[in-house]
């Protein structure tokens, strides 16, 4: 592997050769050699344009003529979360376009070259009673809406808005680590997001006595911990595929006894905010406060995270213990 790395960098100057070896070098590191002014987040380089707004066409002729790159693409669940996250650590507070249209084909979203653009949770906002995109003809482009806590939206092209820019031709395209294989699971399992997971829909039963459940089965299970977002983006898929959109499951997150402290039943914390949580008419959940201590994908709510009431009668979501 590193041979082969770098064959492809014979040409290079020795100041990349030595950045080169420095990344082989770290295990679990993925390997982006970014440009003045780009930052690596995520796998990627990008540069967030805040000095000044443009429409959609500008901001991608801008990206294209300033820096010979594009608008940011999301390409996977991980990648979103990690320009969230950027985003809220900085403190920025206003929207920004990012590589996403239906022009031309309503209805079907594509990078303007072309490629698949991620529809669903966990990219767009999702509230109870509609998911985005819902502009239909008259909002075409997609930007990371700051009035949606930064979950994707359609809009009008022709607004005006801050911008992220992606480098291209990263070296990264030589190098990236591999990604973790689905396990093997025993009955009653499926593979999904790296972890065994079991829907058990014959059941609907309070919090208190999913769990129990989960431990009944052949091979015993426990409360789902989805603390990875490609995991959610996961159960999100196949509960869609399989026509399963008016189930509501229990997840092992509770803040029962400790208002707002939303802890897994391992101890470890949920991960709180975009990209996990969905959106309400009063803001982003959880929203209830003590009336509703524990957390829940609700079928309705697109499959993102809810603060449900513990005595609700919902389908236990398991995963395998160990």
């Amino acid at each position: 592997m590193r041979t082969h790395i770098v064959s492809q960098f014979s040409e290079v100057d020795n100041s990349t050769m030595e950045k080169l070896a420095l990344f082989i070098l770290l295990p679990g590191v993925a390997l982006a050699f970014c440009e003045e002014g780009f930052e690596q987040i995520g796998e990627k380089c990008l540069k967030f344009e805040t000095e000044f707004r443009l429409t959609f066409a500008e901001a991608h002729e801008f990206c294209l003529e300033q820096h010979g790159a594009s608008l940011a693409l999301i390409d996977s669940a991980r990648h979103f979360k990690a320009i969230i996250d950027h985003i809220i650590t900085n403190g920025m507070k206003e929207s920004f376009w990012i590589d996403g249209t239906d022009r031309g084909h309503e209805g079907q979203w594509t990078t303007k070259e072309g490629q698949d653009f991620p529809m669903g949770t966990p990219f767009w906002a999702g509230f109870p009673d509609y998911q985005e995109p819902n502009g239909g003809t008259k909002e075409n482009c997609a930007h990371i809406n700051n009035g949606q806590s930064f979950y994707i939206n359609d809009v009008d092209c022709n607004s005006a808005f801050w911008f992220i820019c992606e480098q291209a031709n990263n070296y990264d395209q030589y190098y990236k680590n591999e990604s973790a294989s689905e396990p093997l699971c025993l009955l009653d399992y499926i593979a999904l997001g790296g972890k065994c997971i079991s829907f058990l829909n014959e059941y609907a039963v309070p919090w208190s006595e999913a769990n129990l459940r989960c431990g009944d089965l052949e091979y015993p299970g426990e409360l789902a911990i989805v603390d990875d977002i490609e995991l959610l983006r996961a159960i999100s898929v196949h509960l869609n595929e399989g026509w399963l959109t008016d189930h509501d499951y229990w997840l092992g997150g509770y803040d029962e006894g400790h208002e707002g402290l939303w802890t897994w039943t391992n101890g470890s914390g949920v991960p709180m905010g975009t990209p996990f949580w969905g959106l309400g008419s009063e803001g982003q959940e959880p929203d209830q406060g003590s009336k509703e201590n524990h957390l829940a994908i609700i079928g309705h709510g697109h499959f993102y995270f809810r603060d449900i009431d513990g005595s609700a009668n919902l389908h236990p979501l398991c995963q395998l213990i160990g």
